[in-house]
């Protein structure tokens, strides 16, 4: 069976759309998206969400079976839409800050900071993008079709359950933004250019009550551990290993 590659998406070639139907149905059934009832005509409308066009282009005469024939770019007008409201609500429900500090924090739902968060391998979303043979899957088309993931969603099962999800997806880091210190994004961009793996962040330890735990992460680059970092949420914790290892090898001091 031919696994999709979650560095490319699912590219033209990859036509059996049974395992394209159970990858996407393990991922909507999963505790963070949370769907209990999937319905023919609701996959439809994800896979279409999931769909760039270029995709497309190839399938005109013979679309595959699991495809409505539709890109994402209807529904990513409509999800972006619906993500920053999710957004701003949050923002404007739980900080004390003036508008110009919350304008700030929607610097959250950037296509590059998007992407960043969703290619975590706790979300994993690019390997779900059905994109062309010769079309790479760019910061910005992940995060359009999350976007339209988004979308989709308050199309099938409205708002108030489309927000839990984005919140369960994404919220621990909202929680934590900050448009001026991103320690995870400033590592791995550094590691990019320096030509070298990307990190893996690695639990130590979850320690305390269900209600109020506490997080030990590690950051590795290969074999190598970098950086250790604690929290009280996972979002927390691995900020914290990466801004101890960025502080290790010299980009910060501890003042910064």
């Amino acid at each position: 069976m031919k696994k999709i590659d979650t560095k490319r998406g699912m590219k033209t070639g990859d036509r059996n759309p049974d395992v394209y139907a159970v990858a996407l149905m393990d991922f909507l059934r999963s505790p963070r998206v949370g769907y209990r009832k999937l319905t023919g005509k609701a996959l439809l409308l994800y896979t279409a969400a999931l769909t760039h066009s270029s995709f497309l282009e190839k399938e005109i005469s013979s679309p595959p079976a699991n495809s409505s024939g539709e890109d994402y770019e209807r529904l990513e007008f409509l999800g972006d839409r619906v993500l920053n409201l999710v957004v701003a609500e949050y923002l404007y429900e739980h900080t004390n800050g003036r508008e110009g500090e919350m304008t700030g924090k929607m610097e959250f739902v950037k296509n590059r900071h998007l992407s960043f968060i969703l290619s975590s391998p706790g979300i994993d979303f690019p390997r779900l993008i059905r994109v062309g043979p010769h079309q790479r899957l760019t910061p910005g088309i992940v995060a359009a079709a999350f976007e339209a993931f988004i979308g989709a969603s308050f199309l099938d099962r409205g708002y108030e359950e489309t927000r839990a999800m984005v919140m369960r997806l994404i919220g621990d880091e909202l929680e934590i933004f900050s448009p001026e210190k991103n320690y995870k994004k400033i590592l791995q961009e550094l590691l990019q250019h320096q030509k070298q793996p990307l990190p893996l962040y690695q639990l130590q330890r979850k320690e305390g009550l269900d209600h109020a735990p506490f997080f030990s992460y590690r950051v590795l680059v290969g074999d190598r551990v970098i950086g250790e970092g604690t929290g009280r949420t996972k979002a927390q914790a691995t900020q914290d290993a990466a801004r101890d290892a960025l502080l290790n090898l010299g980009v910060f001091s501890d003042e910064g």
